[in-house]
């Protein structure tokens, strides 16, 4: 439905053209190479809108969609069209926010472009040349209330890999209300993260025809799968080849993708380099008492389950033991009464041996928190990633103990001598004073000084001479001369913790402001403790707070982010899944452990994607990034590791012909014949996906 007297104007875009004069006016906020692709991109995207065409961008995790559809939008705004934007929650409604926010002064006047045109939540009718942001739940709850406040020009959606499955609330709402939008625009990580019926349902979703390419790639796909022995693979490979070929030939009108491996030698330099090999964590394999505790629970909820189908061999028995217990508990309190002699029997002994197995962390839990102890001794931050709130629970709550340093006498020179010296350094407006007070404060708290001045070796002794010490060493021992030093990493935390739009971690400042005069005695802090030892912190939502580990932090993640992104605070972050899409969490991190594996394989690529991104530490330091997949050898675990080893190999080949890794999948023996198929193929349908390129 498009806004009276809305046209695109391809003169609106000329700017697109010349992104070296663009990068002349904000030289901090864009880097050269990677603009241009994103400049060609929007491009790009306007053309095809103006041609009547959606589009569905699917670049990889950390290529820059959302500068690039902000530009699209701006565009559209500026020629008198509204546009309506939907992200997946808050935290990334708020980004978008922040991004269309970069680029107003940088637009040609002629575009009108104003902070004022961005409207955040709920909007009814758009007027000319506004630009909506709201969440995938705002969108599904206009569509179940009748309200169908989706009327604009523009429609885009982010993360539209969450619309699986016909009957997926979030697919209803797109579908029902995708109609009042004039042009779409899909943004996922990649168009080979899904499975192709979703795939071709986001593509009518944008408008695009019955792609019958693309049936029959998919049914080659299912007949490959289906093989028996015997067959030739050269002939499956040439058959397989040909249909994807032909696929992507029907996809080209419709999808745009880069892979940061597609980009040139110039534009990955900004990107990072990943090992050749993944960062190897030693477990020790489980032992016969592990492995028989591991049988007879799962003999256990076999006779005690409560519905047929419901879940015995838990993968979470095998990477913690804290899980493990409360489904004993579990099966105690629910079957007092009516526990068979045999399943009492089982109960009792795996109480018994459980018992045993807790007298020392698990195995796993152990080697990760040796491998993180020696990666942050040597000056670098880990991230950790878990699917269950309650495995990460058990592990934040072991790294607190294994990780935890000395908090003896803090090295001189004085708190009174540090403050004056970041009072001469930071700089902030004047009705921010006392929020960035309190930010000095925690910077002249023992923890954080004993931390700086292990980068500083020796500090100087008066405020000034440490002042200028400051804004001379760059941070965690580095010298490369893209790290900041010590004093624009402080500067750049401030700025992020003091920003207008978010008002979560000014809320923190705050509160810690307003609880007393004297730092060390708030009870409200900044999340980590370093002044009690600790180096690491987790972030995942709890329920009840009193019972959750010293070192967790459940509400609004945006200080932690803020935190981790700086070389200042823990040097490790436990989190869930909540993380792992839509955050920056690169600027000071290289190094990631999948203690769990989601089942799918795009949260494990959207993960890696947390720290490969534009302006990383690993391109900052030029060494390389490290993924760790540790399994616990001999168990459940180890097979859903090799699985997704396997799966990530083959992701980018098969056009979302890669299922999850699942508990049906996981005890299945592997296809040789596809593994050879893929490898004789592998080349030819790498080349077929650049076709998707610009």
């Amino acid at each position: 439905m498009a806004t009276d007297g809305y046209r695109l104007d391809a003169r609106k875009w000329g700017f697109l053209d010349r992104p070296d004069e663009y990068i002349e006016g904000s030289p901090d906020r864009f880097e050269i190479e990677p603009l241009r692709r994103q400049f060609r991109t929007a491009r790009e995207i306007l053309s095809r809108i103006d041609a009547g065409r959606g589009v569905l961008l699917a670049d990889d995790v950390g290529l820059g969609k959302t500068t690039v559809a902000a530009l699209v939008a701006w565009v559209v705004a500026g020629s008198g069209g509204t546009v309506r934007i939907f992200a997946p929650n808050v935290v990334l409604r708020r980004r978008w926010a922040e991004e269309l926010s970069k680029h107003p002064q940088l637009l040609p006047a002629g575009l009108n472009a104003s902070d004022s045109s961005i409207l955040q939540g709920e909007v009814g009718r758009l007027h000319a040349g506004r630009i909506q942001v709201a969440t995938h739940h705002q969108l599904v709850k206009s569509h179940y209330n009748g309200e169908r406040r989706t009327a604009c020009d523009l429609m885009i959606i982010d993360e539209a890999h969450r619309a699986k499955g016909e009957n997926c609330a979030f697919n209803n709402a797109l579908h029902d209300l995708g109609n009042f939008a004039g042009a779409k625009l899909i943004l996922t990580a990649t168009p080979f993260s899904i499975g192709l019926d979703e795939l071709l349902q986001l593509l009518h979703f944008v408008g695009a025809p019955e792609l019958e390419a693309v049936g029959v790639y998919k049914r080659e796909l299912a007949r490959l799968h289906e093989l028996g022995d015997g067959q030739d693979p050269a002939e499956e490979s040439a058959r397989l080849q040909k249909a994807a070929v032909g696929a992507i030939e029907a996809l080209r009108p419709y999808v745009i993708r880069h892979g940061i491996d597609d980009l040139s030698k110039r534009e990955r330099l900004h990107f990072g380099s990943v090992g050749a090999l993944p960062w190897r964590i030693e477990v020790k394999r489980a032992t016969d008492d592990a492995l028989k505790l591991l049988l007879r629970m799962d003999r256990l909820l076999g006779l005690t389950r409560e519905r047929a189908g419901e879940r015995r061999n838990d993968p979470r028995f095998h990477i913690g033991w804290e899980h493990l217990a409360t489904a004993m508990e579990r099966v105690a309190s629910e079957r007092t009464n009516e526990t068979s002699p045999v399943a009492a029997r089982h109960l009792k002994a795996a109480r018994r041996e459980l018992d045993v197995e807790r007298k020392a962390p698990h195995a796993k839990i152990a080697a990760v928190g040796k491998a993180i102890a020696e990666v942050v001794d040597g000056g670098e931050k880990v991230l950790v990633f878990c699917h269950h709130r309650a495995t990460a629970r058990e592990l934040l709550e072991v790294l607190e103990v294994q990780l935890q340093t000395d908090t003896g006498a803090t090295p001189p020179p004085s708190k009174k001598i540090w403050m004056a010296a970041w009072n001469e350094l930071l700089t902030y407006e004047k009705e921010d004073k006392e929020l960035a007070g309190t930010f000095v404060d925690w910077l002249c708290t023992p923890g954080l000084r004993r931390q700086i001045s292990s980068w500083l070796k020796k500090p100087e002794q008066k405020g000034s001479a440490l002042a200028a010490q400051l804004g001379r060493v760059r941070v965690r021992g580095r010298e490369e001369e893209r790290v900041p030093t010590i004093a624009e990493a402080a500067q750049s935390l401030l700025n992020v913790l003091l920003d207008p739009q978010s008002g979560s971690t000014r809320a923190v400042l705050k509160a810690i402001a307003e609880d007393t005069s004297a730092f060390e005695g708030r009870k409200s802090s900044m999340p980590g403790k370093l002044d009690e030892g600790y180096r690491v912190m987790g972030a995942w939502h709890v329920e009840h707070v009193g019972d959750a580990p010293a070192t967790l932090y459940s509400k609004e993640p945006d200080i932690v982010l803020a935190l981790f992104n700086s070389p200042f605070g823990p040097d490790v972050l436990v989190a869930t899944d909540r993380m792992s899409e839509g955050v920056d969490l690169h600027r000071c991190c290289r190094h990631l452990v999948h203690y769990e594996l989601d089942p799918s394989p795009i949260r494990t690529l959207q993960r890696n994607g947390r720290i490969r991104r534009v302006g990383s530490w690993a391109a900052l330091t030029e060494q390389e990034i490290e993924y760790a997949y540790p399994s616990f050898g001999g168990t459940r675990d180890e097979r859903a590791v090799a699985v997704m080893n396997d799966r990530l190999k083959a992701f980018d080949l098969l056009l979302g012909g890669v299922p999850p890794v699942d508990e049906e999948t996981v005890g299945t023996n592997s296809r040789p014949l596809v593994g050879h198929v893929l490898s004789l193929a592998g080349a030819a349908l790498q080349k077929a996906n650049r076709r998707l390129c610009l």
